[in-house]
């Protein structure tokens, strides 16, 4: 009997515990959870209240909270907090987990900071003993009238946030938080608001929040609305995304993401996240007066992100593009200039370098489709098609090509920014373009016919087009076969008044163009003429000289050389010079003024005789047309080409 009575007695102490336990609210804990805190922050921590449910999920809430900052910080105390309550789990804590169901914080403000040392005021100043720091598990969050202040000098970052609780709507997404932002980071300024779920389901409960956000950062504007979940862990994303800009380049560094330098854009699309990767589904929008659409990836790899995207433009305006390349667009910069810089003077190759350290952050594999192209100037593109990869700091397009004048305008390019100065490595063909479509805007080249073929090989080093032009080695050849020639234009340039008077009256005609040729040899930025021949039936026109990639001079010579016999000639080599914003064509006047002088003595003995030294005997012979051809293999294979399919329409 005495046994039972001990155990009886036991379990009723036992069971008493127990109650006591379940039933009283620990404040009596107040003073030792102050001291043990004090004494692993390192700072004092005041606590006015503290209440706790032990249960398997123990309710611990805390009130009149303060913790002082770390010594010499600013300013004195580094979080206050009317409330807190924390949901934890306990059978977690015998395995060193802190699991907590629920962080609940009302009427807080808080203020963290971190030096440039790298250095922070919310590390433990010590652990509980040698072993390991707890793992830390947060499933939920709920913020009200909670402000937090954040300094970041080794991110340069300075922000601020400020959360509400706020009325649940009748109809529409659950959001019961508003959360305002802003600050600075990398010297460029960010700001404004989001709402979301009024608890945060931030870990392993399957169950995502709504979230909105309409932001800035810098001049770009980003709105996004739907569904986040996990942020923690695999950090779902479903949100349709608006974001609108000056330049795509202001993205970085929001985000590790070097992209080009573009005019205004707007673009909207379907963000979805899922682990490492971010999807960009349906996107649609604008870069400029260019329409772009598609898909788009990135995936956040340990070395470095990869971005993929296969895009397509119904209208692509190259001007848009022209920032991709250093091109810059002047217009703007013209209106506030009190004198602008002569034309004769205007440099025109772009000379804005490639961002080294940009081609080096990231991979890439973005393809690029437009169906028609829109270009300032008499150029005669028609389409576009582009496969760009970059690879460890080496970017290839392969291709890069055009629709151009009824054929194509095809280019492999390789440039290697992995060391200081790009080295690059381009191949371009022009194949099957037609003489007709070459020079719209020239109206009798529209009567012309013929199909050019060109082919170019350089190698050069430099960090701007115009550095690389400027340096270049390679060959250039172009080549036509067969087709007509407007025989107006060819007297036009002999200088053939008699026979150009003619056709002016009864009518321009063709002469048959028996070939043209045009080789040049580049080495350190100067092309300099191998063979330059236009032969037709009619005139034959011999040319040579330089072309100064480097300077962006001309010095070109073409002498006309009449195969028939006419009167009113005063033929003349032509000589185009200057520069490539401003070429120039001139007439070599001591030859000009040779004849002119001695047509005017002769006029003197009889008027007839003034014609003698205008008459012109025809002193041209045909080129060797199959010789000059025979050197230019590839340029006059593309020429010979099948005609690209549908090319050939009419514009």
């Amino acid at each position: 009997m005495r046994t039972k009575r001990i155990l009886a007695a036991v379990v009723g102490i036992i069971v008493l515990l127990v109650a006591a336990a379940l039933l009283t609210d620990w404040r009596f804990l107040r003073g030792p959870v102050e001291r043990l805190a004090t004494e692993k922050l390192g700072r004092q921590v005041v606590l006015e209240d503290f209440r706790m449910r032990l249960r398997p999920v123990t309710r611990i809430r805390l009130h009149g909270l303060a913790v002082d900052n770390i010594p010499d910080a600013r300013p004195e105390r580094m979080l206050e907090a009317e409330s807190i309550e924390v949901h934890v789990r306990l059978l977690p804590l015998l395995r060193r987990a802190v699991v907590l169901d629920l962080l609940s914080v009302d009427g807080a403000q808080a203020h963290l900071a971190r030096d440039a040392s790298g250095a922070n005021n919310w590390t433990l100043a010590t652990q509980d003993d040698g072993g390991p720091p707890p793992d830390v598990v947060l499933r939920a969050l709920s913020l009200n009238r909670v402000k937090v202040n954040y300094d970041d000098r080794v991110l340069k970052a300075d922000a601020h946030l400020q959360a509400d609780s706020m009325e649940t709507p009748a109809s529409g997404p659950a959001y019961g938080m508003k959360l305002e932002f802003g600050g600075r980071y990398h010297d460029a300024a960010f700001g404004g608001v989001a709402r979301t779920g009024g608890i945060l389901a931030l870990r392993d409960s399957g169950t995502p929040f709504p979230f909105f956000i309409d932001a800035k950062g810098g001049p770009t504007r980003i709105r996004a609305e739907g569904l986040v979940g996990d942020p923690f862990g695999d950090a779902t994303v479903d949100v349709a995304l608006d974001i609108a800009g000056p330049t795509l380049s202001t993205l970085y560094p929001y985000i590790n993401l070097p992209l080009p330098t573009t005019p205004p854009y707007r673009i909207k699309g379907r963000l979805k996240r899922a682990g490492m990767n971010f999807d960009l589904s349906g996107m649609a929008g604008t870069i400029g007066s260019t329409d772009i659409s598609g898909d788009a990836s990135y995936e956040m790899r340990g070395d470095k992100p990869m971005l993929r995207a296969r895009l397509k433009s119904r209208v692509l305006d190259m001007k848009d593009l022209g920032p991709l390349i250093g091109v810059r667009d002047d217009a703007p910069a013209q209106k506030t200039q009190a004198a602008p810089r002569p034309a004769v003077d205007r440099r025109i190759l772009p000379d804005a370098e490639f961002r080294l350290e940009r081609l080096n952050a990231i991979d890439a594999d973005v393809t690029l489709d437009a169906g028609d192209v829109r270009v300032r100037g008499p150029w005669a593109f028609d389409d576009f098609s582009a496969h760009l990869i970059l690879h460890d700091g080496v970017l290839k397009l392969v291709p890069l090509n055009f629709g151009y004048a009824g054929g194509e305008l095809r280019s492999d390019i390789t440039l290697d920014a992995r060391q200081p100065v790009i080295r690059t490595d381009a191949r371009i063909g022009v194949q099957r373009a037609r003489l007709n479509r070459l020079f719209p805007d020239v109206k009798l080249m529209q009567k012309s016919e013929g199909t050019l073929g060109a082919d170019v090989k350089l190698k050069t080093a430099g960090n701007s087009i115009r550095a690389m032009l400027g340096r270049a080695d390679g060959t250039v050849g172009m080549a036509v076969t067969g087709g007509e020639i407007s025989n107006l234009l060819v007297e036009a340039i002999g200088l053939d008044a008699s026979q150009a008077l003619g056709f002016l009256i009864g009518g321009d005609k063709e002469t048959r163009l028996r070939c043209a040729v045009a080789t040049f040899g580049v080495k350190d930025g100067i092309a300099t003429s191998q063979a330059l021949v236009i032969d037709t039936d009619d005139t034959r026109i011999d040319g040579h000289g330089t072309i100064d990639l480097r300077n962006e001079r001309l010095a070109l010579r073409f002498e006309p050389r009449p195969k028939d016999k006419s009167i009113l000639v005063a033929r003349s080599p032509i000589d185009i010079v200057g520069t490539f914003g401003a070429p120039d064509f001139k007439i070599d006047k001591a030859s000009l003024f040779a004849r002119a002088g001695a047509s005017v003595a002769l006029a003197f003995i009889n008027p007839l005789a003034a014609l003698i030294p205008l008459i012109e005997t025809g002193p041209g012979t045909d080129a060797d047309c199959q010789g000059l051809l025979s050197n230019l293999r590839e340029a006059r294979r593309n020429a010979d080409a099948p005609a690209p399919k549908g090319k050939g329409k009419a514009r």
